[in-house]
């Protein structure tokens, strides 16, 4: 009989649904899954997977999600939530208008969950100091990190090109990297990918280009041409896109606030300390770009370490101690 219940989207291209992906991959014969094409049968495997199994971990905020722990509770079934993002947070941080809807769900699950799992140990804090009844029932669980075999074959490097993603989102703060650019010479030149909101008021230059959304393997492409890969964000969870950029042979830099930096063995020349400050991300794109960093980074990592293997492990015995 399984033991645990795991309920995520994994059909969609967002970050959430790509992580559940390489998590679904890597589960034991201990797991079951709710997940299909067909929203009612979906339903139906979360309702059956809850009555038969002891523990019940829901990937990402969703409504078959919420239904899921609705029924675990009445059963008196544990809970486990591994939190991506933060509605609330990020509609704040975007400026953006809030669906009460949304935010009332993400409030159940957070108030109601017995085991909170953030992706990175700072992303915890961050929703520990904001939700302190969250104190006391969170922990973490990294991402996982796999070395893509990617083809390197036909695709030339360009000198001086840096590449970002998140459009002109407010929290991913790639305006910040557009003007820093304006400071450097034409021989820089920085492409930002992503679902533009305001095309009209983008800033304008030479050696400046906004180019809205990518399918996935052409942005692998465009990160094998480019030399540095900046994320400037104000608020970063953990940060997948950073190893990217990295398996395709970028230098980083990375805001000080990404929960993937923890496990990087970064210097100060590798981070963006202050995310608003033009000055400090042109003078460490300048450095970057004549230091790279890829080769020191990437000989640091143990992939055997933070795979989604090894992670899904460390789900499992967190089920497991609530079974206890």
């Amino acid at each position: 009989m399984k033991k645990f219940l795991f309920v995520g989207d994994t059909n969609g291209n967002t970050g959430p649904a790509n992580v559940n992906k390489g998590i679904v991959a890597n589960l034991s014969d201990a797991f079951c899954i709710a997940d299909s094409v067909n929203k009612v049968k979906k339903y139906i495997n979360a309702f059956i997977g809850v009555v038969r199994c002891k523990v019940i971990v829901v990937s990402g905020m969703s409504k078959v999600g919420v239904c899921a722990i609705k029924l675990a509770k009445l059963l008196n079934k544990k809970t486990v939530y591994i939190m991506h993002g933060c509605y609330e947070m990020e509609c704040a941080l975007n400026e953006s208008a809030v669906d009460e809807n949304s935010l009332q769900m993400e409030q159940y699950i957070l108030h109601s969950v017995d085991l909170l799992l953030p992706v990175s140990e700072r992303y915890s804090q961050i929703i520990q100091e904001k939700y302190p009844f969250c104190k006391g029932k969170t922990a973490y669980l990294h991402n996982g990190v796999e070395k893509m075999n990617l083809e390197h074959g036909g695709v030339q490097r360009e000198k001086g090109r840096i590449i970002a993603v998140g459009g002109d989102r407010k929290l991913k703060n790639n305006i910040t990297v557009a003007r820093a650019m304006a400071k450097l010479g034409t021989d820089r030149v920085l492409t930002v990918y992503g679902h533009l909101y305001n095309p009209k008021n983008l800033p304008q230059g030479k050696n400046i280009e906004f180019k809205g959304l990518v399918p996935q393997t052409q942005l692998y492409e465009e990160m094998r041409k480019s030399e540095l890969y900046i994320l400037n964000s104000v608020y970063e969870s953990f940060a997948l896109s950073v190893y990217d950029a990295l398996i395709c042979g970028c230098s980083v830099l990375v805001t000080n606030v990404a929960g993937a930096l923890e496990l990087l063995n970064v210097t100060e020349h590798d981070v963006i300390f202050d995310p608003m400050d033009e000055n400090e991300i042109a003078n460490k794109i300048d450095y970057l770009l004549e230091n790279p960093n890829n080769t020191r980074l990437l000989s640091s990592l143990d992939f055997n370490k933070i795979s989604y293997k090894a992670e899904v492990e460390k789900l499992e015995n967190y089920c497991n101690q609530l079974c206890n």
